[in-house]
């Protein structure tokens, strides 16, 4: 079993030569830092962009500090600077979690038999993969590489990168991006009839665009500025991806969201029962209530209004169910009993 105080820590070893090229020491440093920092971005929710630095919470939660340095051969003691603390029986902090995500990538990349599947299984966005595949291949070592790197993750064991697997991550690297399946719910905020046919709808992960055939553009022209539920396929394309829908029931009116996560300084906690959360627009903002558990907020963007819910959902089972029982009031008691009945936490 992982020590917690151990689930923040990465260390990293450059053996094989009398001397270690400073360079080769500063690029594992760099390349490990920006894997943490792709999973944290991606772990946050932040849509995937082509270019640009990461958001400065990323940055605050899953920057690595250097402990320990010895030279000769080089041993690189590192451990994220995250303040967080975890919530109770949950999956560790914001960065802990982008840590043990980096163990579990390396982990399946040093498997002769891992598929490109494997790896979306772990991070759900092709484009997230990719940068992470890039950053990956350019520190493995090669089969004429004359050091081997070796890396303690998370307080797991060691893993010494195989030079073997860096043609295969460099076959992932070339493998297209793939259309994939999902389903969005949100606001159709915007419509463009003409030779491309498309809405932009504002989700719990920001705007979404969505492009449609135009058999169904009647079908689309009815739910301009309603919450909708839009089944399609995710298609990529100039560095992002595209939902493409070209049939009437892949569209569903509807006024509820399913809350599958809280949140608590930008860490998504997963819920075992998905709450549902009752939204409804006026006056040009999102009001998102649950009044068995006592929820509200009203925010002008989908994203904001879900995440002030997520943080409340949070507060609540902080105070509620991350406490002993016998400290709380009658009602208390109550609340924590609702709680824990609507999460299965």
């Amino acid at each position: 079993m992982v020590k917690a105080e151990d689930k923040k820590n990465i260390s990293f070893s450059i053996t094989g030569e009398d001397k270690i090229p400073a360079i080769e020491m500063v690029g594992a440093i760099q390349h490990i830092q920006n894997i943490i920092y792709h999973i944290g971005d991606y772990l946050h929710g932040t849509p995937n962009r082509p270019q640009g630095d990461f958001p400065q919470v990323v940055k605050d939660q899953c920057t690595l500090f250097i402990t320990n340095l010895e030279m000769g051969s080089v041993i690189a003691d590192m451990q994220i600077g995250d303040a967080q603390t975890g919530l109770p029986g949950m999956d560790g902090t914001y960065g802990e979690r982008a840590i043990s995500l980096t163990n579990e990538f390396i982990g399946a990349l040093s498997d002769p038999d891992v598929s490109i599947d494997d790896l979306h299984n772990k991070i759900g966005n092709p484009h997230r993969v990719n940068k992470i595949l890039k950053e990956l291949h350019s520190m493995w070592p090669g089969t004429q590489s004359k050091s081997e790197l070796t890396f303690k993750i998370g307080g797991n064991p060691e893993k010494r990168l195989n030079p073997d697997q860096r043609d295969v991550i460099q076959s992932f690297l070339h493998t297209p991006l793939h259309e994939y399946e999902k389903e969005i719910f949100g606001r159709v905020i915007e419509i463009r009839v003409d030779e491309k046919r498309k809405i932009q709808i504002d989700t719990p992960e920001g705007p979404i665009e969505c492009h449609y055939s135009s058999d169904i553009e009647d079908a689309v022209r009815e739910v301009i500025g309603e919450l909708v539920t839009i089944r399609g396929m995710m298609i990529p394309s100039k560095g992002k991806f595209i939902l493409s829908i070209d049939d009437e029931v892949s569209i569903d009116n509807v006024s509820q969201y399913h809350l599958k996560t809280m949140k608590k300084d930008g860490i998504d906690t997963n819920l075992i029962r998905e709450v549902l959360i009752d939204i409804d627009f006026e006056n040009d903002y999102f009001i998102a209530s649950n009044d068995d558990l006592g929820l509200l907020s009203a925010k002008p963007k989908m994203k904001q209004v879900i995440e002030e819910i997520q943080e409340e959902l949070a507060v609540l089972w902080q105070e509620y169910v991350a406490v002993e029982e016998d400290e709380l009031t009658a009602s208390g008691k109550s609340l924590r009993k609702k709680l824990i009945l609507n999460t299965g936490m």
